[in-house]
């Protein structure tokens, strides 16, 4: 395996988080933690971190539950920082006081991403169990912009704030953001294996909530095009984080040059998934990171996403494949089916009464 070369890697600081939000696949209480296992000390994260730099990692993401949350994150961050990487923090941004960013702008990360969960104080009440949540979170993201630290936004959706989609563009615009939206919600399979119940849409509902982010993103004449290059069958989104490819196997670059470290220091591909599974301390570096890429290349996608005319429109991958087959990754999801057609057919929608209006004012003319 010596043509891949781990240069992304994601380490998962700690599951716990200050926020409740009711659809995490990942957060802990301090006691359900304890019962799965033990978080990686600051000292293991900075050992580990000189490993990944020796053996050519770039692009480090820092991510949790939230990394704020730990009272040593400052100094791993710190430590991190000064091995050269390429740094993004994903947090909520609550807990990043005038303090943090202080010391954060000594040293900046190359971007902080930060998900805002709602455009209210009270659809962080009803989703994340924060009264005051929007409060704090638009005041941290202020403050970063304020010190020039790049921010973007993350958003994920829910039938608990699906009605603040326009609202947090609309935020994110007059601060000239970039907003990168989650209708699909991964079932809790990283908390606790035998559960199942997840809180997410509907297909129609994921769908048209879908069709709805872009409708606030772009005005009608970019949306428009933007749709018809997609009819056209190119790739709808290009992503930062998880570059897709036209492969039969994972397609992404999960397992080919990226990697995920658990809060308990396990190496998988994805951070969405929980196999295939590795543990840096009991194998080497390189024993780890070919396990990890000889495993990811047997994971297929299902032959009808691959064969699929809407692959282009579809956010499927490997990981979402393993979600929603139960551990086989080549189960047709058909619930990401049922989101893609929907989101087709609100765009055909949008289309179509676009140039029924062109059309009716030429003839007007």
């Amino acid at each position: 395996m010596k043509d891949r070369a781990p240069i992304h890697g994601s380490f998962e600081l700690t599951p716990r988080c200050n926020l409740n939000c009711k659809m995490c696949y990942i957060r802990m209480s301090e006691k359900e933690m304890c019962s799965a296992g033990r978080e990686w000390t600051a000292n293991q994260w900075i050992d580990f971190g000189k490993v990944c730099r020796d053996k050519g990692m770039l692009f480090l993401l820092l991510t949790g539950g939230e990394p704020f949350f730990r009272k040593d994150f400052k100094e791993i961050y710190t430590e991190l920082n000064k091995m050269g990487f390429i740094i993004t923090i994903n947090s909520n941004g609550i807990l990043i006081t005038d303090e943090v960013v202080c010391w954060l702008k000594k040293c900046p990360p190359s971007k902080i991403r930060i998900t805002l969960y709602g455009g209210s104080n009270e659809t962080y009440s009803r989703l994340c169990g924060d009264s005051h949540g929007f409060d704090k979170v638009t005041a941290a993201i202020d403050r970063l912009l304020e010190a020039g630290i790049a921010v973007a936004l993350n958003a994920s959706f829910t039938p608990y704030n699906v009605c603040d989609i326009e609202a947090i563009y609309d935020f994110a615009k007059k601060r000239k953001l970039k907003v990168k939206p989650m209708v699909y919600m991964f079932p809790p399979i990283r908390r606790f294996e035998s559960e199942n119940k997840v809180l997410r849409f509907t297909e129609e509902e994921a769908g048209q909530a879908l069709f709805r982010t872009k409708k606030a993103e772009m005005d009608s004449g970019v949306l428009y095009w933007f749709i018809k290059r997609m009819q056209q069958g190119f790739r709808a989104d290009e992503d930062d984080g998880c570059i897709v490819a036209e492969e039969e196997n994972m397609g992404c670059i999960a397992g080919k040059c990226s990697f995920w470290i658990t809060w308990d220091g396990r190496m998988t591909p994805c951070g969405m998934m929980n196999q295939p599974v590795v543990n840096p301390k009991e194998k080497s570096f390189d024993e780890c990171w070919d396990y990890i890429v000889k495993e990811t290349d047997k994971i297929f996608l299902p032959k009808a996403c691959t064969r699929c005319e809407h692959r282009n429109a579809c956010t499927v991958c490997g990981a979402l494949a393993v979600a929603e087959g139960h551990g086989d990754s080549t189960v047709k999801p058909e619930y990401l089916c049922g989101i893609t057609d929907e989101y087709l057919r609100q765009c055909q929608s949008f289309v179509s009464n676009i140039e029924s209006l062109v059309k009716a004012e030429n003839e007007d003319e």
